[in-house]
């Protein structure tokens, strides 16, 4: 089972431009990083992107920086969970491991 990361630039807006709370599409770009027992990291996240969707069909472990490792410790998403995290640099990956 994957961890899908969706990365994007900005908000969509509404037909008054108010922001709305989802993420504009076309995204920049998705990446998908297998959950295994060990932690896996992505690529690097567009220097672009401010924020990314995460989503999971399995419950797992995520670690966000310039070198992450996710583990036991690290913060949860439950199967089939989304969320939604803002980036505090450009250029970081996202690691994944197994939750139990």
């Amino acid at each position: 089972m994957p961890l899908d990361i969706t990365e994007y630039v900005d908000l969509a807006r509404d037909g008054s431009g108010r922001a709305v709370m989802v993420g504009m599409e076309p995204a920049i770009q998705n990446q998908q990083v297998v959950i295994g027992a060990g932690s896996n990291a992505s690529g690097e996240i567009s220097a672009h992107a401010k924020f990314v969707r995460l989503h999971t069909d399995a419950a797992c472990r995520y670690a966000v920086g310039v070198a992450p490792v996710a583990t036991a410790a690290s913060p949860r998403l439950a199967a089939n969970g989304t969320e939604f995290i803002g980036l505090l640099a450009p250029n970081l990956k996202i690691a994944v491991i197994s939750a139990t």
